[in-house]
């Protein structure tokens, strides 16, 4: 299920000119990669699909989460779909962390769950049954253990939790 970082070139559809730059340019590339390169993603972060996911040691209000992930070039995690879903639950399981921000809230429009800090219209979801249930004006997203990993609303402001950034592979070498 987690993808492998590698890369592949095609030469033999190559003219030889080209295949003589690419060549050069995969053997450095191999070269480089005995200096601890990473190619996918930083250290701490774990790659799927196209994406990179980095699970906190700290726990923040869903705000001071949305504003760590920033910081480092990155968002509170989207999940768009059900394989993405399952990434993420055997990430947590795995880190044994219980519970953890996802990148949603309905603080805008009661009832209306947008991906942040874009406002983008959610096309997946996975709440628990009788969730969300705005339960105090709880209005941040939330994935926990006491829901089987089903999806939570929660106060934004009033609970600390661990959060789960995610941000685009690298396209070229992180080194160190």
């Amino acid at each position: 299920m987690i993808r492998k970082c590698s890369f592949i070139f095609r030469i033999d559809t190559m003219s030889t000119k080209n295949r003589r730059y690419y060549l050069v340019i995969a053997f450095s590339l191999l070269f480089l990669s005995f200096f601890n390169t990473g190619w996918c993603c930083p250290d701490g972060w774990t790659a799927y699909r196209v994406s990179c996911y980095h699970i906190s040691r700290d726990s923040q209000n869903w705000f001071n989460a949305l504003k760590m992930c920033e910081i480092h070039d990155s968002y509170l995690v989207h999940i768009d779909n059900v394989d993405e879903n399952v990434f993420i639950t055997h990430l947590l399981q795995t880190s044994n962390t219980n519970n953890t921000w996802l990148g949603a809230t309905d603080w805008t429009v009661e009832g209306t769950w947008l991906w942040e800090p874009h406002g983008h219209k959610m096309d997946y979801t996975n709440f628990a049954p009788g969730q969300p249930n705005n339960y105090h004006t709880q209005n941040c997203l939330l994935m926990d253990a006491a829901h089987h990993y089903q999806w939570n609303d929660l106060g934004c402001l009033t609970s600390t939790r661990h959060y789960i950034c995610e941000r685009g592979q690298n396209t070229g070498f992180i080194i160190g």
